[in-house]
């Protein structure tokens, strides 16, 4: 499975795990899904590309549309503070697509998001505000 979504709803995190070749019809699924699970958007999220994952079949321009339909998501939405979106990129063949998905995105005023890429889970917890007990959890999926 390419993608997997996963929850701690005591931390009120996501994880979007990202695992070899994944497709834009996979990365649309996970948008239609969230567009389903209204809750899961208002959550600090951490998406984590594993070594092997790629995009290689997706374009940039796609990536633009999928942006798209995530503002589009998130327009209706009211937050009282800004989300923070952590992404760890572990696979050099992905990382081009993570760049160009976090790097140059105005995600505050289109998503409530702040975007942030780390290099491990350690920094990406100390931004998320988690425990060292809750960044253990995060690596290994305890609770998720």
């Amino acid at each position: 499975m390419p993608v997997v979504l996963r929850h701690n709803e005591s931390l009120e995190l996501n994880v979007a795990e990202y695992h070899g070749a994944v497709t834009a019809g996979e990365l649309q699924a996970v948008a239609s899904y969230l567009a389903g699970h209204p809750s899961f958007l208002k959550c600090d999220c951490l998406s984590l590309v594993f070594p092997g994952g790629h995009f290689d079949t997706v374009t940039l321009e796609t990536l633009n549309e999928i942006f798209g339909a995530y503002k589009a998501l998130y327009e209706p939405m009211s937050f009282q503070i800004i989300r923070r979106s952590a992404w760890i990129c572990f696979s050099p063949a992905a990382q081009a697509h993570v760049d160009h998905w976090s790097g140059k995105r105005e995600a505050r005023a289109a998503m409530s998001t702040t975007l942030q890429q780390f290099a491990s889970f350690e920094e990406a917890g100390d931004w998320l505000v988690l425990s060292e007990a809750e960044t253990l959890a995060l690596q290994t999926g305890v609770g998720f």
